[in-house]
């Protein structure tokens, strides 16, 4: 009997041994209520603040802030995002005062809970995400703008981590904080400042079509005379040309003769209707009289419009009744203002209707194709002002406003032609120039810029990185960037406030870092 209880008690001996190991060695397998207790240390005063309840004393947090034990706490507690997010109460970066409050175990190098520091590579696989910078990775957007993600409320945060739509990106961090001085790494303050939103894209020049005009002699013949040279400033109505045409001849003698014709059936009219009208004559006189006369008048329109269509007006067609002229000479005048563009008038040469012998053109206002990339093109608008630069002279640019915007998209370049107006006083724009057309397509208003250089690009999205206070970590934040008036600095939308300091040198360093993947595996090791 007695070796009976001495094996018995051996044996609880025994267990009660290896439960104290297990107990040391990993609490985490002991249950909630058996690894819990009050805080170490005194009892806080009455006056010392809210009661924490039960304290974990694996993570060093009062047990309904750890999240690491309880992760349906995650949808309950907000978290911080800026500081490796932790729960929001218990952030002494952000609330210093919860340090003492909660008696929290927190990391000497850093002053975050120690089982929830990122920053240093403590925090557990259970904690929060790293720090979120608010983009929605699956639609590649600030998460609240996106749209996507308010029709299905679902979009983001799903069991399944490949189809997260919030995807923080990692900490870098440098081996020490001299290396960021070493490998030129800088970091100044993003400004305020007033800027403008501009679009760059392809233009070409070209000649105003409503102050262009192509001029032909309109009858064939032969060039008599050509008064107008190249580059002639000519004003509208002026000779430019003459033409000896044996058309015109024929078409000036036919109208005398009508003209001749109608009155003389007029005449006959008028003496042959009274007569009529008392009996004198038959009724049959009469009748014939006024059908001579609309004849007449018929004649007379066709042969006067012929001459109206060689450029002839009423104040010349009265020149040629009253001074009988049939004379062969065609004037070719100038329909407009404007200078002499193209000439291909040469004295002797036989010459057709339809041919071009000039062109002129008012050059003090010119046409400008733009060419806008359809992604583009929702943002411009008609009365948007341009400016637009040559290739190859940079140091002038001619402004002037969008007139129209074109209905269809290129099919191969897929861009949209659009049409400007521009002010060309001096004439120092040429048609059919190349270069780059900025369109303002937003007013003048306070942006919050950094430097291009500041700016890297990651899987389509725009990245800037910030210095954290330890010196060595740089978090990156996905931005929304648009182009300004001025070409060295961007404007960011949304991701950035006036102030914070950003890397503006050596970010593309900090870049290769987040895209192998594994922190110090690079060039900043």
């Amino acid at each position: 009997m007695k070796r009976f209880l001495a094996i018995g008690a051996a044996v609880v001996a025994a267990a009660l041994i290896i439960g104290a190991a297990v107990a040391i060695a990993r609490p985490d397998w002991l249950p909630a209520r058996i690894r819990t207790g009050l805080a170490p240390g005194p009892a806080p005063a009455e006056s010392a603040g809210e009661d924490a309840g039960l304290f974990c004393q694996e993570h060093g947090v009062p047990e309904k802030f750890c999240t690491l034990c309880h992760e349906e706490l995650k949808e309950k507690l907000q978290a911080c995002r800026e500081h490796g997010g932790l729960p929001e109460d218990i952030c002494t970066l952000c609330h210093p005062e919860v340090k003492d409050k909660y008696r929290l175990r927190v990391c000497k190098e850093h002053g975050l809970p120690e089982s929830y520091c990122s920053r240093c590579g403590k925090a557990p696989s259970a904690s929060l995400d790293p720090p979120d910078d608010g983009w929605c990775v699956a639609h590649k957007k600030p998460e609240d703008l996106c749209v996507a993600c308010k029709v299905d409320p679902t979009a983001h945060g799903p069991a399944d981590e490949s189809k997260a739509c919030r995807k923080p990106l990692p900490l870098v961090r440098l081996a020490s904080a001299k290396l960021a001085g070493q490998i030129g790494i800088q970091v100044a303050r993003a400004t305020e400042e007033s800027h403008a939103h501009k679009l760059t894209a392809n233009a070409e020049a070209a000649y105003d079509a409503n102050r262009y005009a192509d001029i032909t002699p309109r009858v064939g013949g032969f060039l008599r005379e050509v008064r107008a040279d190249l580059g002639k400033v000519v004003e509208q109505g002026e000779v430019l040309a003459v033409v000896d045409s044996a058309e015109v001849s024929t078409a000036k003698a036919q109208y005398i003769t009508a003209r001749a014709a109608e009155e003389l059936a007029r005449a006959t009219y008028d003496r042959t209707r009274p007569l009529a009208r008392e009996g004198v004559l038959a009724r049959k006189g009469e009748i014939e009289t006024l059908t001579a006369l609309n004849q007449a008048k018929a004649s007379l329109l066709d042969a006067s419009q012929r001459l109206k269509n060689f450029g002839f007006d009423d104040r010349r067609l009265g020149r040629i009744l009253k001074d009988n002229d049939t004379s062969s000479f065609l004037d070719v005048i100038s329909p407009l203002d404007g200078t002499v563009v193209v000439r291909h008038a040469v004295r002797g040469e036989p010459v057709q209707a339809t041919a071009q012998v000039f062109s002129v053109t008012d050059t003090s206002v010119m046409w400008l194709w733009v060419d806008v990339y359809e992604s583009d093109i929702a943002a411009v608008k008609v009365g948007q002002q341009v400016s637009f630069v040559v290739s190859g002279n940079d140091e002038t640019s001619f402004r002037g406003t969008v007139n129209w915007i074109g209905t269809e998209v290129n099919p191969q370049t897929r861009t949209t032609r659009i049409r400007a107006e521009l002010a060309n006083p001096e004439g120092r724009l040429r048609a059919n120039q190349f270069g780059q057309a900025e369109i303002r397509v937003g007013e003048e208003h306070k942006a919050v810029v950094v430097p291009k250089a500041a700016v890297q690009r990651k899987d389509d999205v725009d990245v800037v990185f910030l210095p954290e206070p330890e010196g060595d970590v740089y978090r990156p934040q996905r931005v929304v960037t648009k182009p300004t008036d001025r070409g060295d600095v961007l404007e960011v939308a949304w991701g950035l406030r006036p102030g914070q300091k950003i890397v503006t040198k050596g970010a593309f360093l900090l870049k290769t870092e987040i895209m192998k993947g594994a922190i110090g595996a690079g060039c900043c090791e």
